[in-house]
């Protein structure tokens, strides 16, 4: 990216890969969700890029507050993942999913970081597929996480959803976030400073360790039990995958 570049970012709200990946999205809605989709697109105000653009938020600013309240929205308001795209760009090959609240687009999830490809001409034809349907009746719920059968098993060791200080999450609960190492599902944290993961981009079927937020998931080299008990105690093994 170019000094001009990155300067335009001041006064453009979607770089040409987001534009791009947009419109890639757009293709594969139904017909009905294209026009709220388009209204949803061209209200956004503002963009939130983190780490080295492996999300990217979109809002909506009034007087300084986040509002969608002019803007129409999809039938739908559960928290989903609607749409996936797959591409090569710079010789790399990348996968964006876009995530949907509330009734309204919310944000870009890529693995790896978008930044350095940004303004770069995608190589090849993406292949773009829906995950779920902004126009179906909500749930009130997501859709839930397909954890690893380890994480469920101990779960329901601890019903209440905690263990000392540890908050635990189930499929229900369990959220994702990306990193720049692969895209995680986070299921349990302590106190927000650590974190037990699931690895889901590149697939893994390990349990990962996370000991602060600027730190790098590890696998876990000791049993559930134990990490839980003493957090960052534990010795990290290389990770293999």
């Amino acid at each position: 990216m170019t000094i001009f570049q990155y300067i335009s970012l001041l006064w453009t709200r979607f770089t040409p890969l987001e534009k791009r990946l947009l419109a890639e999205v757009r293709a594969v809605l139904p017909e009905a969700a294209r026009p709220i989709f388009d209204a949803q697109v061209s209200a956004v105000t503002k963009s939130q890029r983190v780490l080295k653009w492996n999300e990217i938020c979109y809002y909506r600013m009034k007087r300084w507050k986040v509002s969608w309240s002019d803007v129409p929205l999809f039938p739908c308001t559960d928290e989903m993942e609607l749409a996936e795209v797959r591409f090569k760009a710079d010789g790399k090959r990348f996968k964006a999913t876009l995530g949907s609240v509330a009734g309204h687009i919310f944000d870009f999830r890529l693995q790896p970081g978008g930044r350095s490809v940004a303004f770069a001409l995608l190589e090849g034809t993406p292949s773009t597929k829906l995950l779920d349907d902004p126009m179906r009746q909500s749930t009130g719920r997501r859709k839930p996480a397909a954890v690893l059968p380890a994480w469920v098993n101990f779960v329901k060791r601890h019903e209440n959803g905690q263990s000392g200080v540890w908050t635990l999450y189930n499929g229900d609960t369990a959220y994702s976030v990306s990193l720049e190492t692969g895209e995680f599902l986070i299921l349990a944290e302590r106190e927000g400073d650590e974190f037990v993961l699931q690895r889901l981009e590149p697939p893994s079927d390990q349990l990962y360790y996370l000991e602060s937020h600027d730190g790098i998931p590890k696998p876990l080299s000791k049993d559930l039990e134990s990490v839980i008990k003493d957090g960052g105690q534990q010795e990290h093994q290389p990770d293999a995958d």
